[in-house]
């Protein structure tokens, strides 16, 4: 397993820029996340290659040589997420970041907030950058039994993604999706994305909601709760300053 036990594991630095239209490394210097947020990428091993689209993550090994080069017309944007540690036969290694919850975080704000931030938005980077090798960890060690298991709750996952924002959005209706039960549709979905489907969606909505309130493009918080699914501004603050430690109004003053 790549992402079991980690020795001596530690954050080094985080960039969020634009990739070099090529770019040839020889021995990589740490192990590193690099989230692709806008454009593609090809990754060019020697015997292999990985391409790279908008919210996929490769993992580069530390020690490893690779040559890339962008694929697409339009710049092509990246989050990294560089970090040490001993790693047991680390190599180069995809993953698609479409179920992560956290996803928007780590492309939008981790960043920011892990070179700028509070000692506490800190600690919230690296809670985030556990959770993150948790799922891949997860990931990882689903076998063919898994994936099979996983294939019952795709009807609910698909119409999740549709409509995850919606303040009508019933999740009771979710199980009936797939024509089982409750009790087992959340064990299945607790099993693919490490949380129940209520808490996997108010992270998600509140997630979103941060990343409206920090662009500024909003008239009132109200209308920021509606847009991401809370029918309640106040419940929706309440969970917020929860998730955060913060209230959505005082985010403008971090």
């Amino acid at each position: 397993m790549l992402f079991g036990y980690i020795e001596n594991l530690k954050i080094i630095s985080s960039l969020h820029r634009v990739s070099k239209q090529i770019n040839i490394i020889d021995k990589r210097k740490t192990n590193t996340f690099i989230i692709r947020v806008r454009g593609s990428v090809v990754y060019d091993f020697h015997d292999h290659m990985i391409h790279t689209n908008p919210g996929d993550m490769i993992f580069l090994p530390k020690g490893v040589s690779y040559k890339s080069w962008t694929v697409s017309e339009e710049p092509s944007v990246y989050t990294s997420v560089n970090f040490d540690g001993e790693l047991v036969n680390p190599k180069p290694a995809s993953y698609s970041l479409a179920d992560f919850y956290e996803a928007d975080y780590i492309t939008n704000q981790f960043c920011e907030l892990w070179n700028l931030g509070t000692q506490a938005e800190r600690y919230k980077c690296m809670s985030v950058f556990y959770n993150l090798l948790s799922y891949i960890s997860i990931i990882d060690n689903s076998g063919y039994s898994e994936k099979r298991k996983f294939e019952i709750i795709e009807p609910a996952v698909t119409y999740l993604r549709e409509h995850i924002y919606d303040c009508s959005f019933n999740i009771d209706r979710l199980h009936r999706l797939c024509g089982i039960s409750d009790t087992y549709f959340r064990q299945i979905f607790a099993s693919k994305f490490g949380m129940t489907p209520q808490k996997y969606i108010t992270s998600r909505r509140l997630s979103h909601a941060r990343s409206i309130i920090d662009s500024g493009d909003f008239h009132t918080l109200s209308e920021v709760a509606m847009s991401v699914g809370f029918n309640d501004p106040l419940y929706f603050s309440k969970a917020f300053k929860k998730m955060y430690g913060v209230a959505p109004s005082d985010i403008g003053s971090l």
